[in-house]
């Protein structure tokens, strides 16, 4: 199996048939971007995501952190969702966001917050009885 099928297999697998196709098309078309879009399927998630040493529930968390720490809330709420799909809880998501709180600030967490409760909206979890529902921080 080559490094781009390895690749569209994990976003597929994480992300579903749509990302899958939509990041397959971007990579293999002769757009503007198109490079990145297959170094991303092939180097990212064919290579990276598919090496032994972590699961996928792990790689998602560390990508995540990394995603807080970088106030990126779009793309954390990209892995947000595939580490729900790859079998993170809530529980453990918050968890991860209250250990990054002392290392990355408040602003950071509140950022990561809203982009979490639109994942969870997403997903279909602020039915779930578990879930008391989000408050933002102020």
């Amino acid at each position: 199996m080559t490094n781009r099928e390895a690749g569209i297999n994990v976003v597929r697998e994480m992300m579903g048939d749509h990302a899958a196709a939509n990041l397959s098309a971007s990579a293999n078309s002769n757009t503007f971007g198109a490079p990145i879009a297959a170094y991303a399927v092939d180097q990212v998630f064919g290579d990276i995501w598919t090496r032994p040493g972590l699961d996928k529930r792990s790689r998602s968390l560390v990508a995540m952190s990394v995603m807080i720490a970088m106030r990126q809330p779009h793309e954390f709420a990209i892995h947000m969702g595939a580490g729900l799909n790859n079998g993170l809880t809530l529980k453990e998501v918050e968890e991860a966001l209250i250990t990054a709180l002392p290392y990355v600030g408040y602003p950071a967490i509140a950022t990561a917050l809203a982009a979490a409760a639109e994942v969870i909206k997403e997903h279909g979890l602020d039915v779930d009885e578990n879930y008391a529902g989000h408050r933002g921080l102020l």
